[in-house]
């Protein structure tokens, strides 16, 4: 599998977004005219030349909402996993591949000769965030990977690995039926942990890796990857009704995510631990059920590029993007006299009706553009400064404001294609969140439409 650079919060200043499939379109509005604002861009024009500064809300933008494909999922540090019934956006999961690790590359595990195992569970830290209702159950279940993960690699949320005996078909060793607790201490005999989601292993497997003590799979971490091959975690939920579930957060490199193995000896009771840590390949797998969600999102995801709908829709979790292009940009670009864009902003508002406790809309979203190969890249803008682009929602208006006016020179300039844009979350990976847009249908409540402000230069 070829390696795409995948974008996280964290990395956006050093990777590139590699592209997925693009959706074309046929729809249009009249640009209506220019007019002037005197309020706007003052702060880098001289005095002398107020008179030549035009802005306009009104260029013809086409909204519609596609798939996303894929994106790249491993090495979050704050990853996702449950099961959610979202009454818009239908069924969703999230589940992990993920190695353990011997801590410290520690060489030649062995329990000893008297050691007898009594127990072992598997513990994910919570991160105390979730997306959801965490009143309803989840059955959270273990499977043995029979593929290797490769720290090296580069891994997309649609990629299933092999389990025992196939993903498929694949068997647990280990389970639990509960409701999510991401923010509540749990007792363990006589002890008050942080929150973790604890999943007992069944004994017969446990008892196949304790047994491995002081032999060659145990010799080191290279030896015990390739012995156990790593596990597969993921959310059983199939009976939630709409509005149910959650996607709980897992802090993997926390002290407390571990497989850990409870022992005694004929002096002593003791623990060892296999972990997580910066050197564990593990990566994210995202699926969706789409048979149940809104109707105008299944007319625009069914009719790819035809939207009438007042809405269009983000998702994260490989969910949902919406494409945004700008149909008569030539008619910019054609004007008797040359223009220089001081600002080029989006304005995305969001239908807060479609918002609840357990359901909030993103935090913050981004755009993409795509280029004549039909990859996703980076905007020169969102290299400036967080104020200057913008992206975070305004809580108090449910508003995204987003400045894309460096692109928006080189559009006009004929430096890069016009092949549109996609508005996305920011952190998919370590985000579910969603929400319900206004688009550029005249007729939307949420209209979405470019604030553009520039200057005649000649």
């Amino acid at each position: 599998m070829s390696a795409k650079p995948f974008l996280n919060y964290d990395q956006f200043l050093s990777r590139t977004l590699c592209g997925t499939k693009i959706y074309i379109v046929a729809a249009v509005f009249l640009l209506a005219s220019c007019k002037k604002d005197s309020n706007l861009g003052l702060e880098i024009q001289p005095t002398g030349d107020l008179i030549d500064l035009q802005a306009s809300d009104t260029l013809t933008l086409l909204t519609y909402t596609v798939r996303e494909d894929s994106i790249r999922s491993d090495e979050a540090k704050i990853v996702q996993i449950g099961t959610i019934n979202d009454p818009i956006f239908g069924n969703s999961s999230a589940s992990l591949f993920t190695q353990f690790s011997i801590p410290n590359n520690l060489l030649n595990i062995n329990f000893g000769a008297t050691a007898v195992l009594d127990s072992c569970f598997l513990n994910l830290a919570y991160d105390f965030d979730y997306y959801g209702d965490t009143l309803s159950q989840q059955t959270f279940s273990v499977y043995q990977l029979t593929q290797d993960i490769y720290k090296d690699s580069g891994y997309y949320s649609n990629r299933a690995m092999q389990c025992y005996p196939s993903f498929a078909n694949r068997i647990s060793i280990g389970d639990t039926t509960l409701s999510p607790r991401p923010r509540s201490k749990i007792v363990v005999g006589t002890d008050t942990l942080k929150a973790q989601l604890r999943i007992p292993i069944q004994y017969n497997f446990a008892q196949q890796v304790f047994s491995q003590s002081g032999g060659a799979n145990l010799a080191s971490n290279t030896a015990f990857h390739q012995y156990l091959k790593g596990l597969f975690i993921e959310s059983q939920s199939p009976s939630l009704n709409p509005g149910q579930g959650a996607l709980s957060r897992f802090n993997l490199l926390d002290t407390t995510t571990k497989l850990t193995f409870y022992y005694h000896t004929v002096t002593d009771t003791l623990t060892f631990s296999f972990i997580i840590n910066a050197s564990t390949a593990y990566y994210s797998h995202y699926t969706h059920d789409y048979s149940t969600i809104s109707n105008s999102l299944t007319t625009q995801l069914a009719n790819q590029g035809v939207n009438t709908s007042n809405e269009v829709y983000v998702s994260a979790c490989a969910g949902v993007k919406t494409k945004i292009e700008f149909p008569y940009l030539n008619d910019l670009i054609n004007l008797p006299y040359s223009i220089a864009i001081n600002k080029a902003e989006l304005v995305i508002k969001a239908d807060p009706s479609t918002a609840s406790d357990n359901f909030p809309i993103n935090k913050q979203l981004y755009v993409v553009s795509i280029d004549s190969l039909g990859q996703q890249t980076l905007l020169l803008d969102m290299f400036e400064n967080s104020i200057y682009y913008g992206g975070a929602v305004n809580t108090n208006t449910s508003e995204y404001k987003i400045n894309i006016a460096r692109y928006f020179q080189e559009l006009m300039a004929g430096e890069k294609p016009n092949n549109g844009l996609f508005l996305k979350e920011l952190d998919p990976n370590s985000q579910g969140r969603r929400a319900v847009l206004g688009s550029a249908n005249q007729n939307s409540t949420y209209k979405m439409y470019l604030h553009l402000v520039y200057t005649r230069i000649n």
